[in-house]
């Protein structure tokens, strides 16, 4: 069997032995107890090329075949406690043409310590050619691609550990019959050997330069100190501050509640589910344009037919927007829009004016429900957050937000140690986005949330209702999660949208048995 394990190298920086920790442990164990054909994708450093040397013997000593790996002039990440710092491991080096060299694979095994792209590129790959996926997950990437195949979750730590888990890892791959229960003695004809001649050597280095171009930018970006300083983040939460509920009346009382709705709405959907999204490019279209009064669809404007889908079903989502969020949050929506770009993409955006907000959904996107009401809260939370007093201009652009607001306390507090050229990188490069990001991985749960603060709310948001409260964790982007219970009122709000959605699950749970009977 022909095997591609992909996964990322980080130096433990308190180990006294080998220091490379991360997801290619998996190929090592694969490698140790079986007689497979072993590949590793992952990224090794040019700029630690004695430690990079030492590595690759242990790979092929392990049975592992190194040389689909990529090579980037970046230093490997390290791990110090829970703090991760991503290094090599978040730059793309899977190309087509490589994809197109490995040949004859039978079998992808993915752990979510690498490249967001470089993951989707070999899921794709694997989709495509029918290949079976396994997945190895210590929590890293919350946006990473598991909806079609249901990954191994050895803990939600968000650190890539997997070296503390090689019982699980080995567990796993003997039920599925890869590896055997022992270490396997590999035949003179199955060791891996190290390529012999320069002139492979040279190959192999030419196969990095497009990823070597790609990191000027994030060299010059780095070197500069352009993206901020690390600062020291804690949160003060008091369990018995009081909160304004009929169901309960303390911060410790309505998260415990609000974890219950959590526990209960799982057993009618995985809200953190997210199916993948095939990119594609398209002109925006606008399809229908609805005038909302007090909360009801009325004259409706057409203004191309629905390529997809039935107005009963686009409709139905509007319904949903007026049963999840409290009323007094939501009244200033006096527009309701049917669009879309393609798949990807915008999958739903607000326009908030002095005269009202529109609410605008994407026809080809959000048609499975985990997702879409993920979509619903992270557009809540823009008009939750950017309401349009609190600027001094009409619209919500970040350079007239009045002081003492809401948005500008959330980035004086996180986003202040970045620098004002960061706090809108929307209109920035790609390489500048991707250096940005890469440079305070740790802060964001995906690089979206890197755009600026409105996407970082709004997204924390998102985790802060659909996730219980991670609670030891000193990574910023687990920070801003728990910041938000030091707020009684938006703790009350998490309550309140799970428990809307729960009514709604069972009244459609009742509504769908009955049909069936």
């Amino acid at each position: 069997m022909k095997i591609l394990v992909a996964g990322g190298i980080y130096i433990d920086q308190a180990s006294d032995g080998s220091p490379f920790i991360g997801g290619h442990i998996v190929a090592k164990y694969i490698g140790k107890y079986s007689h497979h054909n072993v590949h590793l994708h992952t990224n090794f450093s040019t700029e630690s090329s004695q430690s990079t040397k030492a590595l690759k013997k242990s790979l092929r000593d392990a049975g592992v075949d190194p040389a689909f790996a990529g090579r980037v002039s970046a230093s490997y990440g390290t791990i110090e406690g829970d703090q991760v710092t991503s290094g090599s491991n978040v730059f793309e080096t899977v190309s087509h043409e490589r994809l197109r060299k490995m040949t004859d694979i039978d079998l992808l095994v993915l752990t979510t310590d690498i490249s967001q792209r470089d993951f989707r590129m070999l899921l794709n790959y694997a989709y495509r050619q029918s290949i079976p996926v396994l997945i190895f997950t210590c929590g890293e990437y919350n946006s990473y691609d598991t909806a079609r195949v249901a990954p191994y979750i050895l803990t939600d730590s968000g650190v890539p550990e997997y070296h503390l888990h090689s019982n699980e890892l080995k567990q796993t791959l003997e039920s599925h019959g890869i590896t055997e229960s022992t270490p396997v003695v590999r035949t003179r004809q199955e060791l891996v050997m190290a390529p012999s001649s320069a002139a492979l050597r040279i190959i192999g280095q030419l196969i990095g330069i497009s990823a070597v171009l790609g990191l000027v930018v994030f060299g010059i970006l780095y070197a500069l100190g352009l993206t901020g300083n690390r600062g020291i983040y804690d949160t003060d939460i008091d369990p018995n501050l009081a909160v304004d509920h009929e169901s309960c009346a303390t911060i410790m009382e309505c998260r415990t509640l609000g974890d219950d709705y959590l526990e209960t709405l799982n057993t009618y959907i995985d809200i953190q589910d997210a199916p993948h999204l095939f990119v594609e490019n398209r002109t925006r279209t606008q399809y229908i344009t609805y005038t909302v009064d007090d909360f009801v669809l009325v004259d409706a404007k057409e203004h191309a037919p629905l390529p997809i889908g039935s107005v009963d079903e686009y409709e139905a989502i509007w319904d949903r927007i007026v049963a999840f969020f409290p009323h007094e949050y939501i009244d200033t929506i006096n527009q309701y829009e049917l669009f879309s770009d393609g798949e990807g993409n915008t999958l739903a955006f607000v326009d908030i004016k002095e005269a009202g907000v529109t609410f605008a959904m994407d026809i080809r996107d959000n048609r499975d429900r985990p997702s879409e009401y993920r979509t619903l809260i992270h557009e809540f939370a823009h008009i939750y957050s950017l309401p349009i007093e609190d600027f001094s201009h009409d619209g919500t652009e970040l350079s007239y937000l009045k002081e003492d607001t809401l948005m500008a306390a959330f980035i004086d507090r996180f986003w202040s140690q970045y620098g004002e050229d960061w706090i809108e990188n929307k209109f920035k490069s790609q390489p500048e986005r991707q250096a940005f990001y890469n440079n305070n991985v740790t802060d964001f749960h995906e690089p979206y949330q890197a755009t600026n603060p409105k996407e970082d709310f709004a997204i924390t948001f998102v985790e802060f209702v659909t996730s219980r409260m991670p609670e030891s964790s000193s990574q910023l982007k687990d920070v801003k999660v728990r910041s938000f219970y030091e707020d009684p009122e938006l703790v009350k709000l998490r309550v309140d949208i799970l428990s809307n959605i729960v009514e709604y699950e069972k009244a459609r749970t009742i509504d769908e048995a009955q049909s069936k009977s």
